[in-house]
Formats: structure tokens, sequence, C-alpha cells
């Protein structure tokens, strides 16, 4: 049949279509990755752990939950200042130092930072410097929020330490310590002063968030060491939070003086509600795992289907071709493939490969030699029936007749007519690979750390009791699950609708 006979027919018949439609929107999905993915799928709190998809507040049971916020401003002429004892401080211009964008993936314009000079008095204990700001908070508590500054000590002479001290009033005056000298001064997780990690002439990232045991026990006491989520308990209602932040000094045996820059405070809010598609208990973007795992998706279903349709069909060929002794020995080896068990087979050299790094670096190339490998047989041998067909018509045996050779007859008179088949095995043998590449990855999620289908249905099982917790976490793994069932039936469609076209018998039907 004419190739443009036969798009004519795809493009009139509404299974088809249907099909391709489907392929091409995941195809131009993972085509466009790099474009449309958003933030890197292994990026951890983009936002906070278990948000549900924006657009699920349209639901009752999701209003209010909180979106990804900045509570405060980077600028602190924004923010209520005051001097303490002895100390005085001027607005100076700063832009922000690379430190804030790597360490707390925090960015933010050139601000105004408070330049302080204080003078303390031996033996005390003194707030040098104090910076309000008072935002109102009206939604559902979060589970997670981040907290911090960025502090550069100019000078530091004759004084025990100075630290930073955060405060959160809550709209009903009550006083959160969100952190706490006697805790935190000899933490190896945070730095809060200038004993503890300061360093002299440098900007120094005060990083802080609500997932750290310290905050909590800074909070709450020690009732709060074991707990999680204590966003809920910090943020818990509806009115204006004012978040404080203190420069503390503390004096020495003489007179002391301290010189320290204070810029870009912040407190982000993790969401509850976040893109398209959520988040998992990391707060990683689900969105951006499921756009690059269709690359997967489609790049092993594809790829193995190809070189399984080209192995079978040449080794097809020649067997019904030839005969004899070549045709017997092609197809006992065959035989021997056909009766080796697919699945369990993979899952023992995906497991061997997996024990080697060098290896499990081109672990999905490996899957479509592995698949194509031992999925070859079945093509072969329906297009060995068809060629033993092909080879026995009358314009055969005239060619034949005529003086042409084996070469000519399969290239000019059996392959052309045996391509139908083909394009139909071509389209039928992709959903195969594909849930075999999502079955690999969901028994061996550790193998590689390219984000996947199947990874994500595997990830999401393997924190299912914790999703109870939090609405069963459904958008977790109902999409890559969709995904995986609309792309493998749009290439059943698509075989289906090929088979019909190419078939006389099927398309009078």
């Amino acid at each position: 049949m004419p190739r443009e006979s036969a798009l004519k027919l795809l493009l009139h018949n509404r299974t088809g279509m249907v099909g391709v439609v489907i392929i091409v929107f995941f195809g131009l999905m993972a085509l466009l990755a790099p474009y449309i993915a958003g933030p890197s799928p292994a990026q951890t709190y983009v936002t906070g752990p278990w948000a549900v998809p924006a657009w699920a507040t349209a639901f009752p049971q999701y209003w209010g939950l909180p979106p990804n916020l900045e509570a405060a401003p980077p600028s602190l002429t924004q923010w209520a200042g005051a001097a303490g004892r002895g100390a005085g401080y001027e607005m100076v211009q700063v832009q922000p130092p690379p430190a804030l964008v790597s360490k707390t993936g925090y960015s933010a314009p050139s601000a105004y930072a408070a330049l302080i000079s204080a003078a303390v008095p031996p033996g005390s204990e003194d707030v040098v410097y104090t910076a309000n700001y008072t935002f109102n908070y009206r939604y559902r508590p979060p589970y997670e929020f981040k907290f911090g500054a960025l502090v550069e000590p100019l000078s530091v002479d004759n004084i025990s330490d100075f630290y930073l001290r955060f405060l959160l009033v809550k709209p009903d005056g009550q006083v959160v310590h969100l952190t706490s000298y006697s805790v935190m001064s000899s933490s190896f997780e945070e730095d809060i002063s200038y004993n503890n990690g300061f360093r002299l002439g440098n900007w120094n990232v005060v990083y802080l968030s609500t997932t750290l045991p310290d905050v909590n026990l800074a909070a709450l006491g020690p009732s709060g060491l074991g707990m999680t989520n204590t966003g809920l308990k910090y943020l818990d209602e509806n009115g204006n939070y004012t978040l404080v932040v203190q420069v503390v000094a503390l004096g020495g045996s003489s007179p002391g003086s301290l010189k320290v820059e204070l810029a870009y405070p912040f407190l982000f809010v993790y969401g509850r509600q976040y893109g398209l598609l959520g988040s998992d208990n990391r707060g990683r973007d689900l969105w951006s795992q499921f756009v690059w795992g269709s690359r997967i998706s489609m790049e092993v279903g594809l790829l193995a289907s190809i070189f399984t349709v080209i192995v079978g069909m040449y080794l097809g060929v020649i067997s019904g071709a030839f005969g004899g002794l070549v045709d017997e020995t092609l197809m006992r080896i065959a035989d021997i493939f056909l009766v080796i068990p697919f699945l369990p087979l993979a899952i023992i050299l995906v497991f061997m490969i997996t024990q080697s790094a060098f290896l499990a670096k081109e672990l999905y190339l490996w899957l479509i030699v592995l698949f194509a490998v031992l999925s070859w047989p079945a093509v072969a041998r329906v297009i060995r029936s068809q060629t033993l067909t092909v080879k026995e018509r009358g314009y055969v045996e005239a060619a034949r007749a005529l003086g042409a050779g084996r070469g000519h007859i399969i290239s000019r008179h059996i392959l052309p007519n045996i391509m139908s088949l083909v394009y139909a095995n071509l389209a039928l043998n992709v959903p195969g690979f594909i849930l075999t590449e999502a079955a690999l990855d969901f028994l061996f999620p550790g193998a590689s750390t390219v984000p996947t289908w199947g990874r994500m249905l595997s990830k999401a099982f393997d924190y299912a009791s914790s999703a109870i917790y939090y609405n069963f976490g459904w958008w977790w793994f109902i999409f890559p699950g969709i995904a995986i069932v609309l792309l493998s039936l749009s290439f059943v469609l698509l075989g289906y609708a090929l088979d019909e076209i190419f078939n006389p018998r099927l398309r009078r039907r």
C-alpha cells in the first residue's frame, strides 16, 4: 500500500488518531522536559512535604492550605529597627552574596542592611539591635518553615560572644523563642554565634528550619525533640505575627566593642499546596519528576521496540527465505529464548548490573539491549511465517525463474510485503517494554537516580503508611500510574489501527 494512502487511512481512523495524539503529547513532554519541568527533580524542600497540587484547593477539604510564602521582606528598611544601649546603626545598601542563594535557595535583589556599632560593657548580655516585622497570616498552619539572616562581623573586641536571637510573636501575644544561645551555641548543625562559626569579615548564613531538633527544643522544651511538623504549632492561628531578629552581645572581662552588619532576614513558609502535581515526602516537585520520567519511558519503550523489531525482522526474513539448515538453526535458537522466563531473568540481570557502579551508570542502555535480546524471537517467528507465505507467491516464483537472487527477492519482493506487519509489531511491542521498565524501576528504586514513573510509584509505596496522615498522598502515585496506562494504551491503539490499515480483510470488516 502506498505511504500516502496509509497515512490518509490513519488520519481517518479514530482509534489510531487517539493513540497518535497521546503519543505526541508525551513525546513533546519528553522533548521539552528541560524547559517545562521546573526545579531539579532531586531538589528537596522546593515546597513543603506532602503538598497537594495547587488546583486541588478548588475542593473544600483543601481550602486555606498555604502556598510558598516569603513572609518577611529582605530589606531592613521595611522592618522596624531599634538600637540598644550604647549602640547605633545606619542603613547601607548591599548585594546578595552567593552564599545566600547556594545554601538557602533564597534569592533577592539588592537590599538595605543594618550596620551596627556597639560599646559592650563587661559581664553584660545586651541586645544591641532589634528588627521587627509584622505580617498577616491567613492560611491553615504549614507543616514547616525556615528562617534566618546574613551576618558579617567586621570587628569583635573584648567580648565573650555575640549571637542572633529569633523570636516569633503570635497573634495572642505568645512569644516563641525560635533560637536559644544555651542550646545552639555549641551545636554542630547550625551556627548562630561568633564563637560557633561566624567568620570575621565574611558573610555568614544563619539558616534554620523547624525540621531541626534544636529549633524545636528552643521553642517547645524537651517535648519538642521528637516532634515533626512543628510548623503546625508555631503558625496555628490566623492574624498578625511579628518576627523579631536581635543581635545580642555578651560582655567580656573588660569593656569591649562590636561592629557587625545584619542583612537579608527571611521567613519562608513551605507551602502545603504547590504546582501541578504537588510534592513528595521531602518537598520535591512531583511535576518535575513526572516530566523527566516521561523521557525514560519513551526512550526505553521506543528504542527497545525498534531494536527488537529490526533484529526479529531480519532474522525472520533470513530464516524464511533461506530455509533448510539456516531456518532450523535460527528457529531452534528462537525456541530457546522463548522458553526463558522474561521478567525473572530481567530482575536477575538488573540486580547484577546494579552491583557495578560502572554498569549502573548506563542502566537504561543495558535495559534496552536486554529487552531486544530477550524479545526478538517472537517477532522473528511472526515475520518468518509471513515470509514463507510471500515467497510462494507467483511473482516471486517468476522473479526466481528469471534468475533473480535471494538478495534481490528479499529486498524487492519480501521486505515491502512484510513492512505492514513490521509497523504493527513495532507499535504493539512498545507497551510491554514500558510496563517492564516501570516494573523494574519499582523493584529497584535505588538502581539509578534518574527519575522515572516506576521509581515514583516505588517511593510512593515505600511511604504509603506515612501517607495516611497526609490524605493518602494520592497525587504521588495516581499520575505516574495513569501516565503508564495511557502511554501503553496509545501504542496498543496505534498498533491495532496499523494492523487494520494494512490488512484488507480487517479493513473491510
